[in-house]
Formats: structure tokens, C-alpha cells, sequence
């Protein structure tokens, strides 16, 4: 079993927390999206996500909303 790094921890929980809250159908559906490509490509939602955050064509709306929704949450901490 491979241990997670706290980088790696924040993040999960970062990505999970802004899936629990988004309310815009829009992102839900591209979340939902993401799920479903990373379970046919046999890798992780989270894995998914990195490389999504990397390369953001066609992922522009997810990212920026995701960047903001980081932005704010470590401007509370």
C-alpha cells in the first residue's frame, strides 16, 4: 500500500470537497465526465484531475472554477 503524501491528502480532499459543494450543473456534468474517462482509461478520478489542472483544453470552465474555489478556501485557512 502505497502512503499518501500531504500534498497529495489536501488535494484529494480539495477536489472533494469542491465536487461536494459545486451546485453548477455544468461542472457537475464535466466532473461526472472525468469520472467516467478515468474508469475506462483504468486510472484514478484524482489522477484524471492532475492531468486535467496540466493540460485544461476543453476543461477551461472546470479549471477556472476549480482555481477560484481553491483561492478562496486557502485565503479562510
Amino acid at each position: 500500500m502505497v502512503e499518501m503524501s500531504q500534498w497529495d491528502d489536501e488535494f484529494v480532499r480539495m477536489v472533494d470537497n469542491f465536487v461536494v459543494e459545486t451546485k453548477d450543473p455544468r461542472i457537475l456534468q464535466e466532473i461526472s465526465d472525468l469520472d467516467r474517462e478515468s474508469r475506462l482509461l483504468g486510472i484514478s478520478f484524482y489522477d484524471m484531475y492532475c492531468v486535467v489542472l496540466q493540460d485544461v483544453k476543453g476543461h477551461q470552465v472546470l479549471v477556472s472554477e476549480f482555481k477560484t474555489y481553491m483561492s478562496i478556501k486557502k485565503s479562510r485557512i
